[in-house]
């Protein structure tokens, strides 16, 4: 009778949903840093002399550090709770959009505040995910898992809208500045949220694991993101290698190395004091498995979309800013829509084959993509492209983070996030890694082909373009530029450009119909322990 009288009478009606909306506006944050980043590609290369692979790398810093610490936040929220945890991740964010918005230097820019905004993400992520699976059950939590999906298509609208329009009529440091003040609000919304009870076992932290799984994570994303700079095998930088051989392969293998270390000391450290970083039924449940295969999923085509996309869009169709945003509403509408619709008006659908339809809508807009990328600009098809993506991530972000947090125990399932939020990182960097080499191969091949080949071409600009290692993707006139200090006449440069707008073309749609590919491997082989019944029934 004293433990019942000391429990919590269970909130109803609005008071139930307070939390839930600083929870939705926390993630609501974390997009909007990542997608106003995305339309703010020109303007960084203007404001800061970045350069296209600077702004890549930008991008691609949040995953990087986030992915490397987010395993370790999952934990973090066991021992210190999660509003606290939450409220460090705030923080974080906060001074990472200061230092956006003051720093005149690209590579603060990208080392302080993006590396701060991924540590900031790397507690704040597992922290939503987390307070979700630890203050709503059953329905009330497939109602919440979507709300968050839902929130994510809305960041994906409001976010690229509003940076675009405030980086054409102010500048991109107004949009980060405004940010910062964002997440100082939502420091404060932290001390009113519900709270979890704290698991009654003492946690040791897992200190040694933290080490080896940050270590693992980074080199295997350094490895694969720089693919493009260093080299896949032979090196493009003389002066970046590994005993004769581009670094990147070597710094793979060295992440997945310290990474089976780390599950195998993962496995004694949870046999002695009961808890770890990767319980082990992270590894050995399928359900869950195959749930963290669809969070990689999602953010797989979000990269894939910017590096193809929006890339495309500014640097080949010449779209600014808020034009671009523009588009980026089609993408966003679609995946509000579905991530609605699932858990309201398809909860009798069951999770896997929601998911396949999600996977498959992938699949056809990677191929409207390739089709709609022309010489220089866009045609319908990628309209298309962009709904496509939104309706079939919609989908499957409705369905993922249930499958994860349904398949273990509650405990498990609070901790869940740091490993929900790690795979969508990993799959964010993979993708970019993976489409961004393709691009990096086709586009230097087929100008080097197409350049030996041309017979009004001068031996010269033959031999210029011969000795180059890689051939960079750029605009009209970033490409012109980057041959005036090495070739004399202007018509050779102007066959050149030519011939690099339809190499570019080719390279950007053998990367969208590799993409499709993707999404069929992921359909055969990643969807089979999925339940095939509906999560979103279950009673509260």
């Amino acid at each position: 009778m004293e433990n019942i009288q000391k429990m919590p009478l269970a909130k109803t009606g609005i008071a139930k949903w307070f939390s839930l909306v600083i929870i939705l506006l926390a993630q609501l944050g974390t997009m909007s840093d990542n997608s106003g980043l995305s339309v703010a590609t020109s303007s960084l290369i203007n404001d800061l002399g970045a350069s296209v692979a600077d702004v890549a790398f930008a991008n691609a810093m949040y995953p990087l550090i986030a992915g490397a610490c987010m395993i370790a936040g999952g934990m973090l929220g066991l021992i210190i709770g999660w509003t606290r945890l939450f409220q460090l991740g705030t923080v974080l964010m906060f001074v990472a959009e200061a230092v956006a918005a003051y720093t005149d230097n690209m590579q603060v820019f990208i080392f302080v505040a993006r590396g701060l905004s991924g540590l900031g993400a790397s507690f704040l992520v597992p922290a939503v995910l987390g307070l979700i699976a630890g203050i709503y059950k059953g329905k009330d939590r497939a109602l919440a898992f979507a709300a968050v999906a839902a929130v994510i298509g809305v960041a994906n609208t409001a976010a690229p809208l509003l940076f675009g329009y405030i980086i054409d009529a102010f500048n991109y440091r107004i949009a980060f500045a405004g940010l910062a003040g964002y997440f100082a609000v939502l420091t404060i919304l932290g001390f009113f949220l519900d709270k979890v009870e704290k698991s009654k076992i003492k946690i040791k932290y897992d200190l040694f694991g933290t080490v080896l799984v940050s270590s693992g994570l980074l080199a295997l994303f350094i490895g694969l993101l720089k693919i493009t700079e260093w080299g896949l095998i032979t090196p493009i930088n003389p002066e970046m290698t590994f005993m004769g051989i581009s670094p990147s392969l070597p710094l793979v293998a060295v992440g997945l190395t310290v990474l089976v270390a780390f599950l195998k000391w993962e496995k004694k450290f949870e046999q002695k004091h009961g808890a770890c970083l990767m319980p082990e039924s992270f590894v050995k449940t399928p359900q869950l498995r195959d749930g963290l295969y669809m969070c990689g999923f999602i953010f797989l085509m979000f990269g894939a979309f910017v590096m193809l996309g929006i890339t495309y869009l500014q640097l080949v169709a010449e779209y600014s800013a808020f034009d671009t945003a523009k588009v980026m509403i089609i993408f966003s509408t679609g995946m509000l829509l579905t991530s609605i619709a699932a858990p309201i008006k398809l909860n009798k659908i069951s999770c896997r084959t929601l998911c396949n339809v999600g996977i498959g809508l992938c699949g056809l807009a990677a191929i409207f993509g390739a089709l709609g990328s022309e010489l220089q600009d866009i045609n319908e098809f990628f309209y298309a492209c962009a709904l496509f993506i939104g309706l079939g991530t919609g989908l499957i972000a409705s369905q993922a983070s249930l499958i994860v947090t349904e398949a273990v125990n509650d405990r498990d399932a609070t901790q869940s996030g740091g490993v929900q939020a790690t795979s969508r990182n990993i799959g964010q960097t993979v993708g970019i890694a993976l489409l961004g080499t393709t691009m990096m191969f086709s586009l230097t091949g087929t100008v080097k082909s197409q350049a030996e080949e041309s017979l009004t071409l001068s031996v010269e600009a033959k031999y210029q373009v011969e000795q180059i290692a890689s051939v960079p993707f750029l605009s009209d006139s970033g490409f012109e530029k980057l041959w005036q200090d090495k070739i004399t006449e202007q018509k050779d440069i102007e066959i050149l450009v030519d011939i690099n707008r339809s190499a570019r073309q080719s390279s950007v749609r053998l990367a969208w119909y590799l993409l499709a590919l993707i999404c069929l491997g992921f359909s055969l082989g990643m969807t089979r322990s999925i339940p095939k019944r509906s999560l979103s029934l279950a009673k509260p």
